[in-house]
């Protein structure tokens, strides 16, 4: 072949820009030595892409039929556009014909698969039956271009491994192994470079020492990255690791600079400030390929993974192999716990039982490629595929009977190595004496295994899709038909033998799940509950994306979402998960996740709240904000709807609905008093912290014009011009003024009240000096105050685009520095610092003189800073409403901890985080206690040989 690839697109657009950014990155792609070994391709150098747009016709240049006659592989760029180009259709009809659809690698960058594929992609004609199969894909879907072409980056791994012949686990790992190697390399040199200058001068070795030092806090910064990496990838032993190897030896006396990110690195691998209940990363399996299910053992004794063609079981606490059977040669295994030591699956030579406790083969049935227990397990239903009927087991092995299918069979392509087994249905009652199939005529019926009878669930059509379950007697099944196309789910009570409810759509794909607990359907981003005797449906749980799978023990549920996150309903955080998570089993301490797309499973545990508790709350109650005042004895819990109040005993001692909640502009917190202050724009509210009593209700004689706040207090500018400064601790007037030139912004700074008219800044009728304002004649305005040492005080204004930052000391003016902003933002002074916090964009530290410190570039928005003993604490709010706070060190500003939902800290200097039902208290840890709460982690482990490579790797 004279070509590895041809990229086929559609010009202009995004289409376009992937299509770009993809030719170069396969032809700058370097292979790595083990690969290039076994494949003998060393780079691909060989990319055809047309960079013209070429005529609208239905016929193929020479130069394009040349080059798909020569290409080994089609990389198709697939988007809603893909089939407005006849040009491209063309194409991929053409290499159909020369090189077959196999060898057809689709690139999707928006749209659903179908209708971004062009259509009959994914048919394959097989001894005259059609069959549906999954082209061999990458996803780089995302909200804007520039996401997208990031995650590009990633994904051409996956693009590139069928290329070269290799699997893109292997490929993956020698990637990530490659970036270790050249860390190492770096390493190696700095050393290098150290030792052939020792015969230097002094100086010059104290310049090289120098630069060593440089190079060691590099080292430790990517060594914390990495540490983050693996935390998330699963791998909480890992993360411990890397960030201890991030710290100094010798803390004492360090051989390495102490990096505040390898302390919260550490921090972070022990999760102790992490005080939710939930289900985190617990373990990580790496399988030999991506399974097609994961589930746990009914005790959680035991997780185990299907894929092609083994049954791996692992001890669900350590990880570790307990043992891996051997499956049939088919994507259609299937398998089943019988009870925590026994399981039953579909072996080499026949339905197999297994007890893993004795580790010995129990009984062994006829061949099968189907398998469904009820859920007492004494019933086990087991057929071919192929084969017209089905074989009843007991639990201990005896057959029951068998069910006659009537002639028909289940769906079955010829090859069925990459078959989709969750797309036929086949299950069994609760108490096992029905059961439901579906056939390859698109129909499905349940069947009574007692009296043999048949009752009809879907008539024959072209219905590509099965699944589902029962709970007891009722069924819940999806359907989805070809022709036309829609996908439905369907409630069946099979001991009435009728239909009780039926949802359609032709948009939409619906998710069953049935079990122990109950009968659900996922579609969209929504979890509904169906109700078994009647049919309907009520709102269960939902998601932040589209719900891919999910799986419930009761009281929660844990959604697997299509941005590849996951969350558990009941704590409500969102957990990165590397991949998207087709397969989902949860138990009361265990959950697994697993992936088409990947060869690992996750092992998932789930973690008591932590901490001592201060005061618990109801978790249905819906707040923005909570503080906990140990002194008052008080923890209160707002938002901008309203607000309550409680003692440190969890007694409620009032609670208040805010009037008007569609028109607050802001609630704040003072931290003097425990008031809470609720700021309209055109009214002011203060509230007690401690009986919630009404202290202030500022509306004006005349109605108000603009509210303003600062930590000096709130300034309320009536339509008379009055301005009134209120005293958030007392509610009391601090001093009312006449304002002047009708302008509407007065800022209360000192028990003062200074003006801003037409961008310039004036203290009573005197205006500052030159270059006290921010905008040039135009609508600036204050966006904060604060004390500063010395007994002085500094303001920020800001017109939108650029802002100023001045002091003021013993009514002496200084002018101060300038920043820029976009939009909206908020000035917070504390420390000596100055935090401009915009809207939209990374919050940035200056400090007083304007030097620039550094930025945050972390999700959310920067709404409040604080000092917390000697740190500084910068709370955040994201866009899903989650707390959390960076604790910095003075000194630079560098990120110490991570303090999920932080609110404070007691009396007694102990952190109070929230666990999403109580107030929790911790202590802060220092860097030696972090190093001996490690060491009692780890115990005495043995480090693996892929972990020394990687730390030799630096």
């Amino acid at each position: 072949m004279r070509y590895d690839a041809f990229i086929s697109y559609r010009h202009g657009e995004l289409d376009g820009a992937v299509a770009e950014k993809l030719h170069k990155m396969l032809e700058s792609y370097r292979v790595p030595k083990t690969i290039a070994r076994k494949t003998g391709k060393k780079k691909l150098s060989r990319v055809f892409r047309d960079r013209e747009e070429l005529p609208t016709s239905s016929n193929l240049s020479d130069s394009i039929n040349e080059a798909l006659e020569s290409s080994e592989y089609l990389l198709l760029v697939c988007s809603r556009r893909t089939s407005e180009s006849l040009w491209v259709m063309r194409e991929v009809e053409r290499f159909s014909e020369l090189q077959g659809k196999d060898k057809i690698i689709t690139l999707l960058i928006d749209g659903e698969p179908d209708e971004s594929f062009p259509p009959g992609l994914r048919e394959r004609e097989v001894s005259g039956e059609t069959i549906f199969v999954e082209p061999l894909a990458a996803d780089i879907r995302a909200g804007t271009a520039k996401a997208s072409l990031k995650l590009l980056k990633e994904e051409k791994l996956r693009l590139l491994a069928p290329i070269l012949g290799c699997a893109y686990d292997d490929l993956r790992r020698r990637h990530r192994r490659r970036r270790l190697q050249r860390a190492a390399a770096f390493i190696a040199a700095a050393f290098a470079f150290v030792l052939s200058f020792g015969a230097f001068s002094t100086y010059q070795y104290m310049q090289i020492n120098h630069q060593m030092q440089l190079k060691l806090e590099n080292q430790s910064y990517v060594l914390s990255e990495y540490s983050a990496a693996q935390l998330v990838a699963g791998y909480p032993e890992m993360a411990v690791l890397l960030a201890l190897a991030a710290l100094p030896e010798n803390l004492a006396v360090p051989e390495r600079p102490l990096v505040a990110e390898a302390e919260m690195s550490l921090a972070n691998a022990l999760r102790v400030y992490d005080v939710t209940e939930g289900y985190k990363p617990h373990r990580a399996v790496t399988l030999p390929a991506a399974p097609s299910k994961v589930f746990l053992s009914p005790g959680e004794k035991y997780a185990a993974a299907l894929y092609p063609y083994e049954l791996a079981i692992f001890d669900a606490e350590s990880g570790d192999v307990k043992i891996i059977l051997p499956t049939i040669r088919s994507a259609l295994a299937g398998a089943e716990f019988l009870s925590d030591d026994i399981i039953i699956f579909t072996g080499e030579n026949g339905v197999e039982a297994y007890n893993l406790e004795r580790e010995g083969l129990l009984w062994r049935g006829v061949g099968a490629t189907a398998l469904s227990m009820s859920d007492n397990s004494f019933v086990i239903a087991a057929a071919d595929r192929s084969e017209g009927f089905a074989v009843i087991y007991s639990g201990d092995g005896h057959e029951l009977g068998r069910v006659d299918f009537s002639g028909k069979s289940m769906r079955v392509p010829i090859d069925d190595s990459f078959i989709n087994p969750h797309d036929t249905l086949f299950a069994l009652n609760a108490e096992g004496n029905k059961l439901a199939v579906s056939f390859a005529d698109g129909s499905a019926s349940v069947f009574d295994i007692d009296t043999g009878s048949e009752t009809a669930l879907h008539p024959p059509g072209s219905a590509i899709h099965f699944s589902g379950g029962f709970y007891g007697d009722t069924l819940l099944f999806s359907v989805v038909e070809q022709d036309p196309y829609y996908s439905a789910i369907v409630i069946f009570d099979t001991a009435g033998g009728r239909e009780i409810g039926r949802y359609e759509s032709d948009t939409m794909n619906f998710i069953p799940f049935a079990g122990r607990h109950g009968l659900f359907a996922a579609f969209d981003n929504l979890v509904m509950a169906v109700d078994a005797q009647t049919g309907d449906v009520s709102h269960a749980a939902s998601s932040g994306s589209k719900a891919v799978a999910f799986s419930t023990r009761g009281s929660g549920f844990l959604i697997s979402e299509s941005d590849a996150t996951y969350r558990f309903t009941e704590d409500g955080r969102v957990y990165e998960s590397g991949y998207i998570c087709h397969f989902i089993d949860i138990g009361g301490r265990f959950a697994l996740t697993g992936s088409r797309d990947s060869g690992t499973m996750r092992i998932l545990m789930k973690s008591p709240a932590r901490g001592e508790v201060i005061t618990s709350y109801d978790r249905a109650y819906r707040f923005s904000e909570a503080k906990a005042d140990q002194a008052r004895n008080r923890a209160v819990f707002y938002s901008y709807e309203g607000m309550r109040l409680f003692d440190l005993g969890g007694n409620l001692i009032a609670e208040m609905f805010f009037p008007d909640p569609e028109l607050v502009v802001n609630t704040e917190y003072d931290r003097q008093s425990g008031n809470v202050a609720v700021i309209y724009e055109n009214a002011f509210r203060l509230y007690s912290g401690n009986d919630g009593s009404l202290l202030v209700e500022a509306q004006g004689k005349a109605g108000v014009k603009s509210v303003i706040y600062t930590e000096f207090g709130v300034s309320v500018t009536d339509e008379d011009d009055l301005v009134v400064l209120y005293d958030l601790g007392s509610g009391d007037i601090i001093v009312s003024q006449q304002h002047f030139n009708g302008t509407e912004r007065a800022l209360p700074i000192g028990g003062k009240i200074f003006h801003v008219i037409e961008g310039r800044v004036y203290d009573g009728p005197n205006e500052l000096p030159p270059g006290l304002y921010a905008g040039e004649g135009g609508p600036t305005d204050f966006i904060g105050a604060g004390r500063i040492d010395g007994g002085g005080f500094a303001f920020a204004v800001s017109d939108g685009e650029s802002g100023r930052v001045s002091r003021v000391f013993d009514g002496r003016y200084e002018a101060g520095f300038l920043f820029e902003t976009r939009g909206r933002a908020e000035a917070h002074f504390i420390g000596g610092y100055v935090f401009i916090s915009p809207m939209h964009g990374d919050a940035s530290a200056y400090t007083l003189d304007g030097r620039f410190v550094r930025s945050f570039s972390y999700s959310g928005y920067l709404a409040e800073v604080f000092e917390v003993g000697e740190y500084i604490a910068a709370g955040y709010v994201s866009s899903a409403s989650e707390r959390y706070s960076l604790l910095l060190k003075p000194g630079g500003l560098e990120t110490a901890a991570l303090l999920p939902g932080f609110l404070g800290e007691t009396d007694t200097g102990m952190l109070i985080l929230d666990s999403g039902a109580s107030l929790n208290a911790v202590s802060l840890m220092t860097t030696p206690e972090l190093v001996d709460m490690a060491a009692e982690y780890l115990g005495a482990r043995v480090l693996s040989p892929e972990e020394i490579e990687i730390f030799r790797a630096g």
